[in-house]
């Protein structure tokens, strides 16, 4: 509750920024704000200072941020969790193209990009690794403004790989010049995560090569694209496919590790292969895969899970409780203090909410998306005494907004 009282007030302090809406930035977001709160207020080139901005990255998300460039100018562009976190940012042209991206160039997991730009209209899409949603600070300038961040006491020792060179373009899994993820991996080498980028038309196949077992988790991520992933050994047996985990963005967990050795992975977009593909390579980590199914109410959090649970005690003929929900899982607990009908109306507004009931032991009772009336969730149980977890989401990952629950109790008739 305090991340998020900490994040609406942090907004309020910055006042209201002017949001620009529909496809920007070759459309990698349909909306995002100015760095200086007008297009006006936000050239960087004439700024006398860095331009600072916060907002919240939600899970598999991402927070853009817009600014201008009168005149060519070597800008620097950072991303720092509040108050701890691990973003990584990449800054757009207007047609949609990556110019500059960074992951732990700013130290203490702040990312940290500096490049030479053109003059012209730009975004930054913050994201971040943690397994809920995170508060950023971000700020852009010229070279010779104050950073925000103190920058790393080493260059990273897992770049982002830059996309293929032409020799390779098109080669796919099998083919003695397909685009290398990386090779001898080991888990440590994998902890801060390895990617490269590409359309699925120039870059079919990624292939990398591990120097132990280790457990993997593959991400394929795309903003304009509909990515397929197909995770193959050397001798092109298929070990495990996926297409939309994460709304059209793909993911394959291998908990259990993958022994050494040589994989491919074939990349396919449903929808027209021209839009660049990002795959990621991270050693699968089971805690933050735990809380990640808790946050998509997959699972119920247990006690050792560092999940807030809001406790809104027994139910006696009804309840209200309102609430910001956001497309991480926030979490209730009633009691039926007997058996009898529960029914469970989660409204909206402006989002789409969607509820799952657990029983105690986390098993799953039933869930609603849309119910009778649009978009708000109607879920009506018949169920035993006992204590039971209420999860709220939405269904949009990258939303935000207000949600009442109302909880009602119907015991049978005499």
């Amino acid at each position: 509750m305090y991340r998020l009282l900490a994040a609406t007030a942090l907004a309020l302090l910055a006042g209201q920024a002017q949001a620009q809406d529909g496809p920007i930035c070759g459309g990698i977001s349909v909306v995002g704000e100015w760095m200086g709160g007008s297009e006006a207020g936000s050239d960087i080139a004439t700024a006398t200072a860095p331009l600072d901005a916060t907002g919240i990255v939600p899970i598999a998300g991402h927070l853009v941020r817009l600014f201008t460039l009168s005149q060519p100018a070597d800008i620097r562009v950072e991303a720092q969790a509040i108050p701890a976190g691990d973003p990584y940012l990449s800054v757009y042209d207007a047609a949609g193209q990556e110019v500059a991206a960074d992951d732990d160039s700013g130290g203490d997991f702040a990312a940290r990009a500096e490049a030479s730009l053109p003059a012209g209209t730009y975004c930054v899409a913050a994201r971040s690794y943690e397994s809920g949603v995170t508060d950023v600070a971000v700020r852009v300038g010229l070279q010779t403004h104050a950073p925000l961040t103190g920058g790393a006491a080493s260059p990273p020792t897992m770049p982002t790989q830059e996309p293929v060179e032409p020799a390779t373009m098109g080669a796919t899994c099998g083919s003695p010049n397909v685009a290398q993820i990386g090779t001898d991996l080991t888990t440590a080498a994998l902890a801060g995560g390895i990617s490269l980028g590409g359309s699925s038309t120039d870059v079919p196949g990624r292939a990398f090569t591990l120097a132990e077992a280790v457990p993997l988790t593959i991400t394929a991520t795309s903003f304009g694209g509909d990515p397929l992933i197909r995770l193959l050994d050397a001798t092109g047996t298929v070990l495990a496919e996926n297409d939309d985990a994460d709304g059209l963005n793909s993911r394959i967990d291998m908990n259990q590790a993958l022994p050494a050795g040589a994989y491919c992975i074939e990349v396919d977009d449903l929808n027209d292969g021209v839009d660049d593909i990002a795959v990621t390579l991270t050693a699968f980590d089971p805690v933050a895969d735990r809380l990640a199914r808790i946050g998509r109410a997959e699972i119920t959090p247990g006690p050792s899970d560092s999940v807030p649970v809001t406790e809104l005690g027994a139910i006696k003929t009804s309840l209200i409780h309102d609430m910001t929900a956001s497309g991480t899982a926030t979490w209730l607990r009633v009691t039926m203090p007997q058996g009898g009908m529960l029914v469970t109306e989660a409204i909206g507004t402006q989002v789409d909410p969607i509820v799952t009931v657990f029983d105690r032991v986390g098993r799953r009772m039933g869930e609603n998306d849309d119910g009778p009336m649009g978009l708000d969730s109607f879920l009506a149980l018949r169920l035993l005494p006992g204590d039971y977890l209420v999860a709220v989401r939405l269904v949009d990952e990258t939303d935000r907004g207000p949600v009442r629950v109302l909880l009602e109790r119907f015991v049978p008739a005499q």
